[in-house]
């Protein structure tokens, strides 16, 4: 009997996701106008999974199949990809929903259209919204959402969904496994200089569980530095972040102090070159991420009008990228950034040393 191959294989890295999945299948059970296979791609799960798999395969609403793999998000959604039918993947966590039942329908077909017509390698994701615990408006996950839609591979996250044809995401070499975190980071950062991103029209939410969990202030710290590592090629605090991310047992937010003094504690290992060497790099990446302070004021005056994150004009961070780009990209500029980095650090390490329960 021949089958016909799915439009669309939807792949799912899953670790113990049993309670978000469920609303992720449901939500792609009313969508409309697209066949499409969901691939679970399980790392090791200890929850009830398969039977959630199984019970959903027994409903047939859609094609669906668990792969077991070995943990990693890249390592799993590249065993996803490998066994995926269709010829366009889309990439999603478990924790992430559509509200539209024509959403599959409308991204794919804007991303086809957008390919025929695209002179390089292209990939789409959908618009960022979160979902909270409390509803009431936010500038700070507002900035967030309009940061997102804008075409900066520095700003896309894995969260927003990739909608990749499975040719493209092999030219790109697929998801880098090098390290067991960030792979969706890497792989947007590759697109963003090998081709290009298209935002789709079409919404997508995610869990704001972990920043409501962690600490919005407390998880924002940590990920700014783990960026600038990323960015400045030090992979050794990559490789330690394991035992420096640490969550209270009672509250489970994170505790910032054991992360900043881990940090120093690696900053101080080395000797005085690589110190210097590290902050200069250190002072360009902050330097030349200035534009997100000109644009922090366009969010926030949509926000004081009661506007959205797709309603954001780029008024100041216009300004920003035709007239004031060269100076905060300049050395001075950098050298200057790196000065107040380390100020900032400083002051985040004694002020945190206060608040720690030593």
């Amino acid at each position: 009997m021949i089958t016909t191959p799915p439009e669309l294989s939807i792949i799912v890295p899953v670790l113990n996701d049993a309670a978000e999945l469920r609303g992720l299948l449901a939500s792609l059970a009313e969508q409309d106008g697209v066949s499409f296979e969901v691939i679970l791609c399980d790392g090791g799960s200890t929850d009830e999974i398969q039977d959630l798999a199984a019970e959903w395969i027994r409903h047939r609403c859609f094609a669906l199949r668990v792969i077991e793999t070995a943990r990693g998000r890249g390592i799993q959604m590249n065993a996803g990809a490998a066994a995926a039918a269709g010829s366009t993947l889309l990439f999603l966590h478990a924790d992430s929903r559509f509200t539209r039942n024509d959403a599959l329908l409308s991204g794919i077909q804007a991303y086809k259209s957008y390919q025929h017509g695209a002179s390089a390698l292209c990939a789409a994701r959908f618009r960022l919204r979160f979902r909270r615990s409390d509803t009431s408006p936010s500038l700070a996950y507002c900035y967030h959402e309009a940061k997102a839609r804008l075409n900066r591979g520095s700003c896309i996250r894995g969260d927003q969904g990739y909608l990749i044809d499975r040719t493209t995401f092999g030219q790109l070499g697929r998801f880098d496994c090098s390290l067991p975190f960030l792979e969706d980071v890497r792989l947007a950062a590759l697109l963003a200089v090998e081709g290009q991103w298209l935002l789709l029209p079409v919404d997508i939410s995610t869990s704001a569980r972990r920043f409501e969990q962690e600490g919005f202030y407390e998880r924002q710290v940590a990920n700014v530095i783990i960026i600038n590592a990323v960015e400045t090629g030090w992979n050794e605090l990559l490789a330690a972040l394991p035992g420096l991310c640490r969550c209270d047992s009672t509250s489970g937010r994170l505790s910032l102090f054991p992360f900043l003094d881990g940090v120093r504690i690696l900053i101080n290992s080395h000797d005085r070159k690589w110190r210097s060497s590290f902050w200069r790099a250190t002072g360009g990446h902050v330097a030349a991420n200035a534009w997100q302070i000109f644009f922090w004021r366009d969010v926030r005056r949509a926000f004081r009008s009661g506007q959205g994150a797709d309603e954001v004009k780029p008024y100041w961070l216009n300004l920003y990228e035709h007239r004031l780009k060269p100076m905060f990209e300049s050395r001075p500029a950098a050298r200057l950034a790196a000065l107040l980095t380390r100020v900032w650090f400083w002051l985040m390490l004694n002020t945190t040393t206060k608040k720690s329960p030593l």
